[in-house]
């Protein structure tokens, strides 16, 4: 290779890797509650769903739980669902990275569940970001429930590696949604690449459409100066997903590090439109100082409003309180405003 292509090609490798220097900001919600959730004696809320007219929640520490939360008039109130696993749990991943999933379990993160779905009949859908898999539970019943790992095609792996998806422990699959009719299924790749990859269900497998897995890739970082100054921007933070929802035909990503939510084509991946909850959790008394990333890692849209769940990790804030919260805000007013029919 020529001297001035070499020069070319490290320049724009330097280029690509910098942060990105123009951060449009989003409107921002309006909070209209926020409250602690009790009886998760391990924390870490990593999920929220509603099926039927049960609010159920998940902790990336509990491997064989689900959590019912019902109101009080203190907050939300925490009670166990358990269930079974399967007998086995196959996995696409490669050695190394199943390895690290490994080493990670022994301080209790074994299946690592990070995002919930429900379709039209009952049926949870937990995704594994250790496993790369998703497990299916039947609706709930008296006696604990079984769950079966979904068969999902291998190019959801391969696919997503070539794009530069699925690239170390501990930042793979954050996020799952599901349609009504149980026949189409998308994922979200946490960071550094994040992604968004759709399957479709092939009479007991779950297959990537004719134009692959991936509708979106990409590797890119949020400005130091987003926030201000001494809040969250110590260090260059990468662009991330950390929970996906599927509303009113559209997929809604909740972007941790951003503190946004987003509105995207459930085809394509595209981003639309967002929204921010900064000022709600960068201030007083919902702000956790130690913490060097983004908190959010739970996100429910119905006609009631955005719900989002902070997972702090046991960390306490200034007041001393280490629960996780759930935060309650409005639908904004133009949350329809844009939207590209699809």
């Amino acid at each position: 290779m020529s001297p001035i292509l070499k020069g070319l090609l490290l320049a724009f490798c330097l280029f690509a890797a910098l942060p990105v220097t123009a951060f449009e900001r989003a409107p921002e919600l309006r909070l209209q509650q926020a409250l602690p959730v009790d009886g998760m004696e391990r924390g870490n809320l990593s999920a929220l769903q509603y099926c039927g007219e049960q609010l159920l929640s998940l902790s990336d520490r509990e491997d064989q739980t689900l959590f019912v939360l019902k109101s009080t008039d203190a907050g939300w109130q925490a009670a166990n669902e358990q269930f079974e696993l399967p007998d086995s749990s196959p996995s696409m991943l490669p050695v190394q990275l199943l390895a690290g999933a490994w080493l990670r379990g022994l301080s209790g993160r074994a299946l690592d569940f990070e995002g919930l779905a429900c379709d039209a009949q009952g049926n949870r859908y937990l995704v594994s970001e250790s496993e790369l898999g998703v497990l299916k539970l039947p609706p709930a019943a008296d006696a604990p429930v079984k769950g079966e790992w979904l068969d999902l095609d291998p190019a959801v792996y391969s696919e997503g590696e070539s794009q530069g998806l699925w690239q170390q422990v501990n930042a793979l699959a954050e996020g799952v949604a599901i349609n009504a009719e149980a026949d189409t299924l998308w994922l979200a790749a946490e960071r550094q690449g994040r992604g968004l990859l759709k399957l479709q269900l092939q009479g007991d497998q779950w297959r990537c459409p004719l134009a692959g897995c991936v509708l979106l890739a990409e590797r890119r970082f949020l400005p130091t100066d987003t926030f201000a100054p001494g809040v969250l921007n110590k260090e260059v933070l990468p662009a991330d997903f950390s929970d996906l929802v599927l509303w009113q035909g559209k997929l809604w990503s909740l972007e941790r590090n951003a503190h946004q939510v987003c509105r995207r084509s459930s085809l394509s991946g595209k981003r639309e439109r967002c929204w921010s909850f900064a000022q709600t959790v960068l201030s007083e008394p919902y702000f956790y100082p130690d913490a060097p990333y983004g908190l959010a890692e739970a996100l429910l849209i119905n006609e009631d409003g955005i719900m989002i769940g902070l997972d702090n990790n046991n960390r306490a804030r200034p007041d001393g309180d280490s629960r996780p919260w759930i935060f309650q805000f409005a639908l904004p007013s133009d949350w329809r405003e844009d939207a590209k029919r699809e």
